[in-house]
């Protein structure tokens, strides 16, 4: 018997799961602009899921940006107040 749809989600990569949502976020930012993911989220980075999840979520993403599976943007530092990632739309 098939997996429940929420477990199938759940197990889901969580990348998989918010790729429309990236790719609708990183359209809109404009070329140059440097942001961490929260304000590339805006409102919509609570729906990401838990602080784990969107701690979970941030490694994935940069990841996926080094390997450049997301090549949109690129990886500038770590704001040292807040201790994010900073990315820059290509």
């Amino acid at each position: 018997q098939a997996p429940s749809p929420q477990v199938q989600w759940r197990n889901m990569d969580i990348l998989s799961r918010h790729s429309e949502l990236i790719t609708q976020k990183i359209a809109a930012m404009p070329i140059g602009a440097e942001y961490g993911l929260a304000q590339i989220f805006g409102e919509d980075w609570e729906s990401i899921g838990t602080v784990g999840e969107r701690r979970d979520f941030g490694k994935k993403f940069k990841a996926a940006v080094k390997a450049q599976t997301i090549s949109e943007v690129e990886w500038v530092r770590i704001e040292n107040s807040g201790r994010y990632d900073v990315y820059k739309r290509k």
